[in-house]
């Protein structure tokens, strides 16, 4: 027995797209597939797929057969908007306090005026501590890309400067 599948706004209830003859042991995964060829802006990780317009969304590996869903399953879609990948997210995250430290070492002379007293050469700890920091940043952001491995694949752009305040 194949499945119909209809998609649905979460906000307006307006049908989006009407997948015919899906297989029952598809995933949300596969249907999240389906709809992006019907909407290519709409990229899977951009897509939260629920069977309750204000419900939780439907994890990937969930399969259609197993839903509380009959022969004619009616889901609904919301945009979560642009996503950024964690990867990218911990980069901004590392790279942000090591290039504002420089600013402060370097001593710019819009941060501290054109008096030479105060963008002269710093005492030597100062250099310590900035190696110390920038050894520190410089670690976590090669961890990042080497080492790390991220369970969820990204989060919503508009996060990014919740995160990183």
């Amino acid at each position: 027995v194949l499945y119909q599948v209809e998609i649905l706004d979460w906000k307006t209830k307006q049908q989006l797209c009407f997948l015919d003859k899906v297989e029952p042991h598809a995933t949300i995964s596969d249907i999240r597939l389906m709809f992006h060829k019907s909407y290519p802006h709409w990229y899977p990780a951009r897509q939260s797929i629920r069977l309750d317009p204000k419900g939780k969304s439907l994890r990937d590996e969930e399969i259609l057969q197993h839903l509380p869903v009959g022969t004619t399953a009616t889901l609904y879609f919301k945009d979560l908007g642009p996503q950024i990948g964690w990867t990218m997210v911990f980069l901004t995250e590392y790279a942000g306090p090591l290039f504002i430290y420089f600013l402060f070492y370097f001593r710019m002379p819009f941060v501290y005026g054109l008096n030479d007293k105060l963008t002269s050469s710093p005492h030597p700890v100062v250099n310590l501590a900035c190696i110390c920091h920038s050894f520190h940043y410089i670690k976590r952001l090669i961890e990042t890309i080497f080492v790390h491995r991220f369970s969820h694949g990204t989060m919503p752009l508009r996060n990014i400067i919740k995160v990183n305040c």
